[in-house]
């Protein structure tokens, strides 16, 4: 459907006040934008193109020795502003365009790779928007559990190591500079 997949850019970010009081703020309690909001632009890469073979992460350590924001090649998160939230998966054939929050998507464009092939629109007949969208995430770790699961079929425990070893070598590079 999407041919070869040549990029997967995404952004999370959100305007945090900058009170060192915040967890979002305070190492202690895991803070920065890679570890509460990149593992979303990052998940949705490894989903799709599996673990990186390298990382190069340039951004900025707040005052308090979390990382504000990063850039990961095309994936970007931040404590300090509020971005678009976009995803995106652009492949050799056709374009899926995430629209909306793409962590908790409602809707989603599918375009062909030709620059004047129609545009394709679906939307969740639910109506849930916002975190509401999230209720499917626990609704599939309620059915999970009641099956007995000890990790999820569609993101096992191999990939979630993999995402944190990505986002722990990014906030190294980001650390050391």
């Amino acid at each position: 459907m999407f041919g070869d997949v040549r990029a997967v850019p995404a952004d999370h970010g959100q305007a945090i006040t900058a009170d060192p009081r915040h967890r979002l703020y305070r190492p202690e309690h895991g803070g920065g934008a890679l570890l509460d909001l990149g593992v979303y632009p990052v998940q949705l890469s490894s989903m799709v193109l599996g673990a990186p073979t390298g990382i190069t992460a340039v951004g900025a350590m707040t005052d308090t020795g979390v990382d504000a924001y990063s850039t990961l090649s095309t994936l970007y998160s931040s404590i300090q502003a509020r971005t678009l939230m976009t995803g995106v998966i652009a492949g050799t054939e056709a374009t899926v365009s995430i629209v909306g929050a793409f962590y908790a998507p409602t809707s989603f464009t599918l375009s062909g790779a030709d620059h004047f092939s129609p545009t394709l629109r679906w939307s969740d007949p639910t109506g849930l928007r916002g975190f509401h969208g999230l209720s499917s995430e626990a609704t599939a770790l309620a059915r999970f559990v009641g099956e007995g699961r000890t990790e999820s079929p569609v993101h096992n425990l191999e990939e979630t190591v993999s995402i944190i070893a990505t986002i722990d070598q990014a906030r190294a590079q980001l650390a050391g500079s």
